[in-house]
């Protein structure tokens, strides 16, 4: 009778071990899927902000690039016709007309200066947005991203590089006057000429910096209308 007490008791209490364990087994294996659950939807959660906050800056950078490429235009538009009137003055004889069109020349300069700066101040924003956006990125948007960020610097000193432009060409326009029937410069300009011309080698560079950059987005991202196709006029 001892015996088969043990017996009955030795099931019992292996039993309860088996038991016990597999409870334990369990046990842990819920606490196990649960942790990897909390950890997956920590890990959706940062994924689905990364795209939030690379979306929305990504957005507003490109908002401030386009803002940037209008005041640009503009301020091309206004030099274009800056230099038109300036090459018309040098051969005016007739000392009313020459006023006329020096006052078109610097009123076009100051316009021009004026959207630069605001189309300078815009790039420089937009740069260091993109940058900000950067932090934000996968890998896929990377190239991307770091094109519109040289885009935007490079779109920054096109603008500088005009504004100084505009600058030497006001001077130069404010000195265009008529003597024994023929259009001189009352001061000596050939320094501001140089300084014009190298000016204009230095944008004319940068320019081809800017379109390549255009292209490459348009080739990698088929963005489709994205560059400018504009036609600059030679200064004489």
């Amino acid at each position: 009778m001892a015996r088969l007490f043990d017996k009955n008791m030795f099931i019992m209490l292996l039993t309860i071990m088996v038991g016990a364990v597999i409870i334990t087994f369990f046990i842990a294996d819920i606490q196990a899927r649960s942790q990897e659950k909390i950890k997956y939807t920590a890990e959706i959660e940062n994924i689905e902000s990364m795209n939030l906050n690379f979306t929305s800056r990504f957005l507003s950078s490109v908002g401030d690039l386009d803002r940037a490429r209008e005041y640009r235009a503009t301020g091309n538009y206004y030099f274009d016709f800056a230099t038109i009137w300036y090459n018309t003055a040098l051969v005016e004889t007739n000392e009313t007309k020459l006023d006329e069109y020096k006052s078109l020349v610097i009123d076009n300069c100051g316009l021009s200066i004026y959207n630069y700066n605001l189309s300078m101040y815009n790039f420089k924003i937009a740069s260091a947005k993109f940058i900000d956006t950067l932090s934000y990125s996968i890998d896929e948007y990377t190239t991307l991203v770091n094109l519109y960020v040289n885009l935007s610097d490079s779109g920054s000193n096109l603008s500088s590089l005009r504004i100084v432009a505009s600058g030497y060409l006001r001077i130069l326009a404010e000195n265009i006057t008529i003597q024994n029937g023929t259009v001189q410069f009352a001061n000596n300009m050939t320094e501001v000429q140089e300084l014009l011309n190298t000016t204009i080698e230095e944008y004319n560079s940068v320019v081809e910096e800017y379109n390549k950059i255009e292209e490459d987005i348009e080739k990698e991202y088929n963005i489709i209308g994205f560059s400018e196709d504009r036609t600059e006029i030679i200064i004489k």
